[in-house]
């Protein structure tokens, strides 16, 4: 995949094409260690619900679009006359922010983010919208996964990519099968704690 696919100039809205139930919002966190274990433990159900990798990345960027908002929100004035009359026409149908990377930008050029999660959050959203329009099933460990993802400016080192070095009639299938699980399932964890950590920065953050 181009590194350029990695991040398009199009203001897609993010669409839900995955079925899954009805969520709930992310709660807003609150002071203490067990309100902050809830909220982490409310972003790990929902990364946790989307077993595929296209999936993963939507309820990623459902998150992520919560968290946005919540900081949109705070840029405007809070009564109920506002909030109807002035506020919800900028977000909603056709409004001037009712695109997702269109928020995003605003809130990046008031400086309420910061470069480096501007363009995290911008990378998963074009990730996104590619696995959204080509309709290809993906593996974490394929490249067209690793490439971008190993862009995450919030992540940690990803393990080196497995490989085997055995001739193909010495492979225990049974054994490579498993280190090749064993190994998607470090790279999916690093993407989780990632993410994690990224909407829980960006909720706690204040606008003004």
């Amino acid at each position: 995949m181009p590194e350029q696919r990695y991040f398009p100039e199009g203001k897609r809205r993010v669409e839900t094409t995955e079925p899954h139930s009805a969520q709930k919002k992310v709660p807003q966190p609150q002071t203490g260690m067990e309100d902050a274990q809830a909220f982490e433990s409310h972003i790990l159900e929902r990364l946790n619900a989307r077993p595929t990798v296209p999936g993963f990345i939507q309820a990623a960027v459902e998150l992520l679009a919560e968290a946005i908002d919540h900081l949109v929100l705070q840029a405007f004035r809070k009564d109920d006359y506002a909030v109807k009359y002035a506020v919800e026409p900028l977000l909603e149908g056709s409004g001037p922010l009712s695109a997702l990377p269109v928020r995003l930008k605003l809130i990046y050029a008031l400086g309420v983010i910061s470069r480096d999660e501007y363009e995290d959050v911008e990378l998963l959203l074009a990730l996104n919208n590619e696995l959204e329009h080509n309709g290809q099933s993906y593996r974490f460990t394929d490249d067209e996964i690793l490439g971008p993802v190993s862009m995450l400016h919030g992540i940690t080192p990803l393990p080196p990519q497995f490989n085997s070095h055995l001739p193909e009639d010495g492979v225990d299938t049974s054994l490579l099968e498993m280190q090749k699980q064993r190994y998607q399932q470090r790279i999916r964890s690093s993407l989780v704690l990632c993410i994690t950590d990224l909407v829980s920065r960006l909720y706690h953050k204040t606008a003004f």
